[in-house]
């Protein structure tokens, strides 16, 4: 895969991480949980700048979710959060997202044939990043 469709990917998966905390923000009843999500938020908002400078760079304009995929999160979040909305249920939810989130950004980086590093590197962040998280949600599991 070349920049531009790798930039997209990257930027999609990014946002999802967004969404997805987007979806239980309140619904969050624990005030630890809250602030870690919270945090994990602030950091992949920071990321989608990044990853938004170089789809700029790369002239990669259409790299937005789609409406279905943000509306498809949020109901997934309310029918999942419904009847459980613990702290176990919660960081099971996020993980579940991480770790599909995970799967996708080693693919990416696997099939990555494009010259710039600052690319692979900013993969390799994300990834570092989506660990970092995970570790940080085993102890409300």
């Amino acid at each position: 895969m070349l920049e531009k469709e790798i930039l997209i990917k990257l930027y999609q998966n990014v946002e999802m991480g967004i969404v997805g905390i987007e979806s239980i923000e309140g619904k969050i009843e624990s005030r630890s949980l809250e602030k870690v999500i919270l945090l994990q938020k602030k950091e992949y908002e920071d990321v989608k700048r990044k990853v938004a400078s170089l789809c700029e760079k790369h002239n990669v304009l259409d790299k937005e979710l789609s409406g279905f995929a943000k509306i498809s999160s949020d109901m997934m979040a309310k029918m999942k959060t419904m009847m459980d909305k613990s702290e176990h249920n919660i960081a099971k939810m996020m993980m579940e997202g991480t770790n599909k989130g995970l799967i996708q950004l080693e693919e990416l980086l696997n099939n990555y044939q494009g010259k710039d590093e600052k690319i692979k590197e900013l993969i390799e962040k994300v990834i570092d990043l989506e660990h970092q998280n995970n570790e940080e949600l085993k102890i409300y599991l």
